[in-house]
Parts: C-alpha cells; sequence; structure tokens
C-alpha cells in the first residue's frame, strides 16, 4: 500500500511565553512545533494514529524567530521504513520567507497494547529532487545507506 500524504503545514504566532531569556524563539518551543507537525504528516501518511515519536535529528536554528513573528512549518514524509517513517520539518518566517529551522523526526508505528513496533506496511512514494536530496540526508543522519 503507497501512503496517503506526506505533507503538512502549520502556523504559529510567536508569544512570549514562547520565548528564551534572549528574546528569541525558545528551542523546546521550536522542537514540539516541529515535532506536532511531523506527526501529524506521519498520521496522515499511515492513515493510523498509532505512532510514537522515536527521535529528532539535526535540528539546525538558522535564523531568530522574535516574539509577535509568525512561523509556518511544514512536514514532508522522506523515508518508510518496515516500521518506522522519517519527516523533513522546515520552518520558516512567514515576514520573509526565510528559513529559520529545519530538522528530521523519526516516528515509529506500534502496536497500541502493547507498545511494540508493528510492520505498518505502507510504500513512499516516488520523491522529487528536494525530496530525494532530504531522504539521504535523513538516511545519513540515522547512519543508514540506500
Amino acid at each position: 500500500m503507497t501512503g496517503i500524504d506526506r505533507h503538512v503545514s502549520a502556523a504559529h504566532m510567536v508569544l512570549g511565553k514562547d520565548l528564551n531569556p534572549h528574546d528569541t524563539l525558545f528551542a523546546g518551543q521550536a522542537a514540539s512545533y516541529m515535532i506536532e507537525c511531523g506527526f501529524l504528516a506521519v498520521q496522515s501518511f499511515l492513515n493510523s494514529g498509532h505512532i510514537v515519536c522515536l527521535g529528532l535529528d539535526g535540528l539546525r536554528f538558522l535564523r531568530p524567530v522574535r516574539k509577535g513573528d509568525t512561523i509556518d512549518i511544514s512536514s514532508t514524509v522522506v523515508y518508510a521504513g518496515t516500521t518506522s517513517v522519517g519527516a523533513h520539518i522546515a520552518m520558516t518566517r512567514r515576514s520573509d520567507g526565510a528559513m529559520a529551522a529545519e530538522c528530521f523526526v523519526s516516528f515509529v508505528h506500534i502496536e497500541e497494547e502493547t507498545g511494540q513496533a508493528l510492520p505498518h506496511g505502507v510504500m513512499l512514494p516516488a520523491l522529487d529532487e528536494q525530496g530525494e536530496e532530504r531522504r539521504r540526508a535523513y538516511l545519513a543522519y540515522k547512519g543508514m545507506t540506500v
């Protein structure tokens, strides 16, 4: 079976409660937003909410995000293994379209009763050039090869 959808976008307005002592978006809050967006993409892709976050890789902050900024978070599934699915997440500032942060998030499909990894049986459709580039980067972070 081929995955249903592999792209989800969300927007957030950065509030005072989201800031670190330097008055920029707190890394933990940014990671939370990014994981949530990745979860939604993977949930849609697998057509199942029986997933858990395995980890976040390569989180890089490229530009500051300040109070009052609106950020767009975009998640694209770039990998589907036997039980796991990986997504690339990009955070951009709506004001100028500049990428503020990016990362990869991995999720595992589980059997809800036991919490054990469960094969999902979903295949990733062919990716465009950018998606293929991100898939290679994801595999490099995971120490995997094609």
